[in-house]
């Protein structure tokens, strides 16, 4: 199985569980009262439809150009001109999720952990980037 089916497999678990998101939520709501304060007025159940679309569009930056551009997108928007996250910020959300990814995947192990590490490496690295500008 290549790391796609593994990640795909995995996401798709996650996605089974009622609390996957919001768990995130609270994980990464943990990391830093700024992330809880960012979220205030927000409607969250609208926020996590979104995420779960921006999660595949993040993956997808290995392999599409077109997801490439959409990322970039949203670094700029999330940045020093638009939201005034850091790289580092991108940092802890991706552990806030593979925390969460620990706690709702019942078929969790390395190979998982290492798929979503490997998928998302290029789009984080893109946000990362466009957060420094």
């Amino acid at each position: 199985m290549d790391i796609y089916e593994v990640f795909n497999d995995s996401y798709a678990r996650c996605n089974r569980n009622p609390h996957f998101m919001p768990l995130f939520y609270e994980h990464f709501f943990e990391t830093n009262e700024k992330f809880r304060a960012m979220f205030t007025h927000v409607d969250m159940k609208n926020q996590m439809k979104m995420i779960k679309a921006s999660l595949l569009i993040i993956m997808l930056a290995a392999t599409s150009e077109q997801a490439r551009a959409t990322v970039k997108k949203f670094g700029k928007r999330h940045g020093p001109d638009g939201l005034g996250i850091k790289p580092l910020d991108i940092d802890l959300w991706f552990e806030c999720l593979i925390d969460t990814i620990k706690e709702c995947d019942p078929a969790y192990n390395q190979s998982v952990e290492q798929a979503w590490r490997q998928c998302f490496n290029e789009g984080i690295t893109i946000m990362k980037a466009e957060c420094k500008l």
